[in-house]
């Protein structure tokens, strides 16, 4: 690896980007973080890394961003939003801002592009379709192009499977009558690591799905008994038939209008979730002299719970 590659990066304030900008700088590269607000991304800037005010609709920040840059990682997005539409320009739209900013300023730059498994079934919902067609997009682009489909990523300073922790410390832990989904998960720190693998100008290109050792999935019960064992409780599992999580998922959607505020529980994640099949495509992994997971699911929630815990966000 050439210590001196420098990274454009986007999402580096969020979940997954702020490990990814971590395991980048300890691989040796240096970086260059696309922000909304400098002053609120003042902890980048004391660590090293260069700031980009700016948004993915803005061109000429997005021009500066991937200026003298060997890669670019592409994580920021959005997982909701008011409308399909606002999905669309931020996911796809975001995305195509991108690849044009790279054919102006940097047109061999390579471009890791970071999507969802959702995208593999785009109509399930307006976030699988919206991610579908960021992955379009990056494709367009004329330098070397990764794309990274994460499967169910959790970890410290994750909110959103703080959920799955905070229903596991109640005193009974809801399943799904029927049968049982499978869905793959990675601890953010290998998703991270997965990510900065395909960083180094030898690495492969094309389409990639990542999780941990276990890629054919694990079931809604297993996610659950083991959430239940890493805060310490005993597992009461109650039946909840399918058609009572979509109408919960209606009544959040239409909650959410209401309001004027995006929900993450909507019709089109009850599909998602209740989607047959989200372990990892055998083709489609990673090789394994370039990367492998090292987390499991038990010790993975283990060390996320203590983390949550040590903030105040779990008791």
């Amino acid at each position: 690896m050439n210590f001196e590659q420098r990274i454009a990066l986007t999402g580096a304030t969020g979940f997954l980007g702020s490990h990814v900008a971590k395991v980048l700088m300890a691989k040796g590269f240096t970086l260059n973080a696309l922000v909304r607000n400098p002053k609120r991304a003042e902890h980048l800037q004391v660590r090293g890394i260069k700031l980009v005010a700016g948004d993915l609709s803005d061109a000429k920040s997005l021009q500066e961003l991937v200026s003298n840059c060997s890669c670019v990682v592409h994580i920021a997005g959005a997982i909701k939003a008011k409308s399909s539409k606002q999905l669309f320009q931020i996911n796809g739209g975001g995305t195509a801002n991108l690849v044009k900013a790279c054919a102006v300023n940097n047109p061999q730059i390579r471009f890791v592009h970071i999507s969802s498994v959702a995208a593999r079934e785009p109509q399930l919902s307006d976030y699988a379709n919206s991610k579908f067609a960021s992955e379009t997009e990056a494709k367009k682009h004329n330098g070397a192009v990764a794309i990274v489909r994460p499967n169910a990523v959790y970890g410290p300073n994750d909110r959103e499977t703080l959920q799955i922790f905070q229903v596991a410390s109640g005193l009974f832990h809801p399943v799904l009558v029927g049968k049982e989904s499978r869905i793959a998960m990675i601890h953010v720190a290998d998703a991270a690591k997965a990510i900065t693998a395909l960083c180094s100008v030898d690495a492969p290109t094309g389409l990639f799905e990542i999780s941990d050792a276990r890629a054919d999935g694990y079931s809604w019960r297993e996610i659950s008994q083991t959430a239940v064992s890493s805060v310490g409780g005993k597992y009461r599992p109650i039946k909840i038939p399918k058609w009572l999580f979509h109408t919960c998922g209606f009544v959040s959607e239409n909650i959410g209008k209401l309001r004027d505020q995006p929900t993450i529980l909507n019709s089109g994640k009850v599909r998602e979730i209740l989607h047959g099949d989200w372990s990892v495509q055998d083709d489609l992994q990673i090789p394994a002299e370039i990367w492998k997971a090292k987390i499991d699911l038990e010790s993975g929630f283990r060390d996320t719970v203590q983390w949550y815990r040590q903030q105040g966000w779990l008791k």
